[in-house]
């Protein structure tokens, strides 16, 4: 028998929570989509244009080992019992149940509402393969909540509901270990889907972008895309230009008129903290070449460890783009006001990367913020979610924060999505059978999940649960 949930109902985790006097917005009560014996982490979160179909993803650390999944039909209402993607590993969570892929792990997911067929792509790595353990893949695949059956979670809600077998987008490997410095693979992908229709689109065009570690030290952008739902890749293309080749935290956008920007991370080497900035370079021709890699802002103090933690964490780049405007918002994080905050910028004329505004701190705080993840509703409502220890004044404590803007990110307002902080060293992600109960992988994943309509902003993150770190979910309302 799976030592899933047979059944998830959604949990409220908390009262109504409104933001501060003057401000519109209102924000659900959080829902835990998990309910873990071992950890959630690492969020993606896909969504359709109204708002209403969400798939929710994660690091799952039971005993497949892989990417979790559960997804709801209601607005993020209610989710089904959660389960886990097939055909990456060779486990399911049942441990007399063979998987249907051959891979060991698998992680680092992203999942993308595709409006063209109603599906949602899906990809992670998978590595530790059955034949060749060193071998690490970025595999996709694709998922149809309308064939899913949400009472036949140890089935991964019936193999209908997964109309593609997992296709490889790039294959590497490892050479016994996950670090950049001893093998050649694609790692910490994000993707988007070009979503429109006008001249310059492409329109259900999947993009996914990651840096290549390629075992001597550099980490070039790459990127790859798909016309047919993940069945076929074009790639893989050089994003960050030949000046600039020790980078992380890829993220592809699309901006009104078609153009894919891609935003990263980018160092002197591998492991510089000084002189590093966040970048980003372009394409007008669907992602097919890329132009110069430009400076959205110098990073002068990034940070590579969080104070008062276990857990890992650090400076981080996103971006979006202003779908009226055309504008390109990139966020990162920089202590050099004292504790890590997030910080913006954007163009100063849509569509030209060599000129940004002067950086700002979003919402200055004493404490530290971590894991910006930034997206665009259609109207131009840029929405910015982010890990905020801002509600404790120990810096201990972690809750979540959504901050929005409707002018390009020159000024924001930002909602408390949660008032009461978690401690993210109360649990550690335990690898099933493996580690014992008080095991010390303290990790909250790298990422935080929000996915924008004109409606709302629904953001996912990783809380403490009753037994071990599991996924919650929130809507924010303008």
């Amino acid at each position: 028998m799976s030592i899933k949930l047979a059944l998830l109902v959604a949990v409220a985790c908390s009262a109504l929570v409104l933001v501060p006097a003057g401000a519109a917005a209102t924000v659900s009560s959080p829902v835990r989509v998990t309910d873990d014996q071992f950890a959630a982490n690492e969020d993606s979160l896909g969504m359709s244009p109204d708002g209403q179909i969400l798939m929710g993803m994660w690091n799952d650390w039971h005993f497949n080992d892989g990417c979790g999944i559960s997804y709801s039909t209601d607005g993020g209402t209610t989710w089904a019992p959660e389960s886990f993607a097939p055909g990456f590993t060779s486990f399911t969570n049942d441990p007399n149940v063979a998987g249907s892929g051959i891979y060991a792990a698998a992680g680092d997911p992203v999942d993308l509402y595709n409006p063209k067929s109603g599906l949602f792509d899906v990809i992670c790595q998978s590595f530790g393969g059955l034949k060749n353990k060193s071998r690490i893949q970025l595999l996709a695949t694709t998922f149809d909540p309308a064939a899913a059956n949400p009472s036949d979670p140890a089935d991964s809600y019936g193999l209908g509901a997964w109309r593609l077998p997992a296709v490889p987008i790039t294959t590497g490997t490892a050479n016994g270990s996950q670090k950049g410095s001893n093998g050649n693979f694609a790692d910490h992908e994000a993707g988007v889907v070009d979503t429109g229709s006008g001249p310059g689109h492409h329109f259900g065009r999947v993009y996914i972008a990651w840096a290549q570690f390629d075992g001597s030290g550099g980490s070039p952008i790459l990127l790859a895309y798909s016309d047919n739902d993940g069945a076929s890749w074009t790639g893989p293309i050089h994003v960050s230009d030949a000046g600039h080749q020790f980078d992380q935290d890829a993220t592809p956008r699309v901006g009104p008129d078609g153009s894919v920007y891609v935003s990263f991370t980018n160092g002197p080497n591998e492991k510089s903290t000084k002189s590093n900035a966040a970048m980003i370079a372009k394409s007008t021709n669907g992602g097919n070449s890329f132009g110069p890699s430009f400076v959205a802002a110098p990073m002068h103090a990034p940070a590579t460890s969080l104070p008062n933690a276990l857990y890992r964490g650090g400076t981080d780049v996103t971006s979006t783009v202003d779908q009226h405007t055309g504008n390109v918002v990139v966020v990162y994080n920089d202590d050099s006001s004292g504790a890590l905050n997030v910080w913006s910028t954007h163009t100063t004329q849509p569509g030209n990367l060599s000129t940004f505004t002067p950086a700002q701190q979003v919402e200055a705080s004493g404490q530290t913020q971590f894991f910006p993840w930034l997206q665009s509703a259609p109207d131009g409502r840029v929405d910015l979610a982010y890990y905020d220890r801002s509600c404790d004044p120990n810096d201990v404590l972690v809750c979540v924060t959504l901050s929005s803007s409707t002018d390009s990110g020159a000024t924001w307002t930002s909602t408390p999505v949660t008032t009461t902080g978690f401690d993210g060293d109360t649990f550690g992600a335990c690898l099933a059978f493996v580690d014992p109960p008080d095991c010390t992988n303290f990790f909250l994943g790298d990422y935080i999940a929000v996915a924008s309509t004109d409606a709302k902003a629904q953001v996912m993150w990783t809380g403490n649960g009753d037994h071990a770190l599991d996924a919650f979910t929130a809507a924010v309302t303008p």
